[in-house]
């Protein structure tokens, strides 16, 4: 799950996301949207009850959900995502899962953890319907991240809970 933690201003709402910006991200960054794409699963998977973060299947749904953007650019992309991961094989288990995964297991590996912070923020806002987020800032993601260093045997997702803004 690698991927950089930032505080981005691409912070999306999953719920008013449509393809065209999802298609304007990929042709600007000549790649399909990573951290947009982890925000929007981690949401989806809080809406129906999913645990568990699966970087398996990620890049089929970033890429099944571009072709079906190409077509209707005007649809918002989390239905279309929902789609789409319905027809995935459902992980039973990985480290990284909402429910289960302590700050420790970021704290030990922080490269393959960074892609989990992503999603857990998607799938935090998606279970609590709320914009508050570590994402908003430097300053909240730094707050998150030195709260896990104090507290690794906490949950990512209270530790997260705590700073998100």
């Amino acid at each position: 799950m690698a991927q950089s933690v930032q505080a981005a201003s691409d912070k999306i709402d999953p719920d008013k996301y449509i393809c065209a910006e999802y298609l304007t991200t990929v042709s600007i960054e000549h790649a399909p949207p990573l951290f947009e794409g982890l925000q929007i699963d981690g949401y989806v998977a809080a809406k129906t009850n999913a645990t568990v973060a699966d970087s398996r299947i990620l890049p089929s749904m970033l890429l099944e959900v571009y072709a079906l953007c190409q077509s209707q650019p005007e649809a918002r992309v989390m239905p279309l995502w929902q789609q789409v991961r319905s027809r995935m094989p459902v992980a039973k288990d990985s480290l990284w899962r909402a429910d289960k995964t302590s700050c420790a297991a970021y704290n030990a590996d922080p490269n393959d953890g960074s892609g989990f912070v992503i999603w857990l923020d998607g799938y935090i806002r998606g279970k609590h319907n709320s914009n508050a987020s570590v994402l908003n800032s430097d300053i909240d993601l730094n707050a998150f991240f030195e709260g896990c260093k104090k507290t690794p045997s906490a949950l990512m997702q209270d530790v997260m809970r705590k700073y998100a803004h």
